[in-house]
């Protein structure tokens, strides 16, 4: 039988993905796209990627989620180093360069910041929770949240699409292979330390936040423009 915080987590990704995209849909209407956009991770980051997984978990456990171990990437660790090693030297062998040459020193130090942030609490919540309340069900605690991982990228997508080719089907994909990479580690090792790492540099690697401030200065040029 099902207790109810395992029964949360299974309700967890619908209701996320409706209430963050109702979310996105307010703050846009009232305080335009770059406010929305901010506000709308904002309320991701803090209602469920920490306080909902801090009260099924408790602080203790979330803080031994981040714990060290000593084969970091699990059994095979030939297929935990790729899982780990392998998106990052992609991204920053043939993302990075290209995102770099378009960019600007605010970005770069912006980017950088909310990578911290946004990389080890989407763990918390996505790979940590589930691997927590759903031990040796692999289903449940790898490909489940995997599906909702990659789901919730919809939501910041309903302000600034994806430029991607492929569009937002092919960023969510992606979102969901990497979520499947990161899922496999975190479930062999019992820990989110080292997926947390390597998801702050994917997050970095893209400067994704240029989008705020590139839809930012052209909207500052219509407005410029219609006076």
């Amino acid at each position: 039988m099902l207790s109810w915080k395992q029964i949360a987590l299974l309700i967890a990704p619908w209701l996320l993905l409706a209430t963050t995209y109702v979310c996105y849909q307010l703050l846009m209407r009232r305080f335009g796209a770059k406010k929305a956009y901010v506000g709308g991770f904002l309320f991701y980051w803090i209602v469920w990627c920490l306080l909902f997984p801090l009260a099924l978990l408790g602080p203790q456990t979330l803080v031994h989620l981040f714990r060290n171990v000593g084969s970091p990437f699990g059994q095979p660790w030939w297929l935990g180093a790729f899982c780990l090693i392998g998106p990052p030297l992609f991204a920053y062998v043939f993302l990075f360069p290209k995102a770099l040459r378009k960019t600007s020193v605010k970005i770069v130090l912006v980017s950088a910041a909310l990578a911290i942030v946004n990389g080890p609490l989407e763990e918390l919540l996505w790979r940590g929770a589930y691997l927590t309340l759903f031990p040796g069900q692999l289903w449940l605690s790898l490909l489940y949240p995997t599906i909702g991982f990659a789901l919730w990228h919809f939501a910041p997508q309903s302000v600034y699409p994806s430029t991607w080719r492929g569009g937002s089907v092919a960023f969510v994909a992606q979102a969901g292979f990497l979520g499947l990479l990161f899922g496999w580690v975190a479930v062999d090792t019992g820990v989110i330390l080292w997926t947390s790492m390597s998801h702050i540099l994917i997050d970095f690697s893209a400067l994704g936040w240029d989008v705020v401030f590139t839809h930012e200065q052209h909207e500052t040029v219509q407005i410029s423009q219609h006076h």
